[in-house]
């Protein structure tokens, strides 16, 4: 026989209440299949309910969030904005408060198209002396008669969730592939407001996020991120030359690039997220064959040493982070002569051009005269691709949005030029 489990928490009754006729009330919502964790401050219940449940749940007001231990408020608005928001009543002002409606309206066309989202436990809290519940041990149920339901997190995917199913209820057969019976895990809490800012707090602040670069590594599900991979594979000098698991490359990393970078380069040379099969394979063929033509000339490009690539990074931006965003520049160029002229015809066209770039190639600008990439080449500076440090002597590469794009801009005026141009003071000029 089953041993009774005894809840001591402030909420629960002794005894369960009864309708008119004496049958058991389960009150405004039942908690089926419940299992507990933990004990005293630390219990906590778990049980699944439906996407449609939840949706009733927050229909009937029964669920709530607390922007005082949530996202927030937004620090300009009126002191007398409300705190409490009724899940039920849809997405928060953006306007009021911190909401982020493009991650919710991602979950909830995903679950609509009948993607798996892998969306992690739901929370829910009630805080203790502010409701009335009982515990049916026999049944294994919890049945809430009054009281507020908050959400210390996961709000995004609760709404998300809603949204999915009120778009359903409007037009089932718009999608064929969602049903109001799928199945989400809840972990519900019993905490104070106060420790609800503290939940809050150690799930959202504490834990050290997964690099990009190993993330997009992972996935299967991010078209740009397949793209970069499809790349790498097609590449002789780009395999086994990409960080895939962190987002920095240290003076112990001799790879050329990073996953990430590699990935915004795609973002930028793609021009668009969403990719299919077809497009990705054509794509990362373009990507690949110019980014090997690029390293014919510029070898730092391609694979090297832990000695040679430190080297490589103190004296040169020609394999900075910001520099790349200038290759997918040229990148996006090849691939337009592709279709005007032919993949040997941009080729043959691009292997000239590239020249421009040659690791031989002397360059003067004012007094300077040396190689095009060399950090001391007051180009750089002017641009604000390169700014001196706080000494004053050592030199820092910046990679901001305005520094990408004059990388792009520099190299797309100077492969672009007809005739042999020794001086680049044509190219400061903005």
């Amino acid at each position: 026989m089953r041993a009774s489990k005894r809840i001591e928490i402030k909420g629960f009754g002794r005894r369960a209440k009864k309708t008119a006729g004496g049958n058991l009330y389960h009150g405004r919502f039942t908690c089926h299949d419940v299992q507990w964790t933990g004990e005293g401050e630390e219990l906590l219940a778990t049980f699944t309910i439906t996407a449609e449940e939840l949706t009733d749940a927050a229909d009937s007001h029964l669920l709530w969030t607390d922007q005082d231990v949530q996202r927030g408020i937004r620090p300009d608005v009126s002191p007398f904005t409300p705190r409490e928001l009724p899940v039920g009543a849809g997405y928060p002002d953006s306007k009021l408060y911190i909401f982020d409606a493009a991650n919710a309206d991602d979950i909830a066309e995903k679950l609509l198209r009948g993607e798996r989202v892998f969306l992690g436990p739901l929370i829910w809290n009630l805080r203790p002396g502010t409701f009335q519940a009982y515990w049916d041990n026999a049944a294994d149920s919890i049945y809430l008669y009054n009281g507020n339901i908050y959400l210390p997190d996961s709000h995004h995917r609760q709404q998300g969730i809603i949204k999915a199913v009120r778009a359903y209820r409007d037009s089932p057969s718009s999608y064929p592939r969602f049903s109001l019976t799928k199945q989400f895990k809840i972990e519900l809490y019993f905490l104070s407001k106060q420790d609800e800012g503290n939940y809050f707090f150690d799930k959202n602040q504490r834990p050290r996020p997964t690099a990009k670069s190993k993330a997009y590594d992972l996935t299967t599900l991010d078209d740009l991120s397949l793209l970069a991979k499809k790349v790498i594979d097609k590449s002789g000098a780009l395999a086994n030359n990409v960080n895939r698991v962190t987002d920095r490359l240290t003076a112990k990393n001799p790879q050329v690039i990073t996953l990430s970078t590699l990935r915004e380069m795609m973002k930028s040379f793609a021009t668009a997220d969403s990719l299919d099969e077809p497009e990705i394979e054509g794509l990362a063929t373009v990507a690949a064959t110019f980014y090997d033509l690029l390293a014919e000339v510029r070898p730092e490009l391609d694979k090297m040493s832990e000695v040679d690539r430190k080297i490589v990074r103190e004296r040169l931006v020609v394999d900075a982070a910001v520099m790349m965003h200038g290759y997918a520049a040229l990148m996006s160029e090849f691939n337009d002569d592709i279709a005007g002229i032919g993949v040997r015809g941009a080729e043959n066209a691009w292997r000239t051009k590239l020249k421009r770039l040659g690791r031989g190639k002397q360059y003067s600008f004012e007094k300077w005269t040396g190689d095009l990439f060399e950090k001391r080449n007051p180009l750089w500076q002017r641009v604000g691709v390169v700014k001196p440090g706080k000494d004053g002597k050592r030199l820092t590469v910046l990679n901001t949005g305005a520094a990408r794009s004059e990388c792009g801009r520099v190299l797309r005026q100077l492969v672009s030029i007809d005739h042999d141009l020794s001086s680049l003071t044509f190219l400061a000029n903005r």
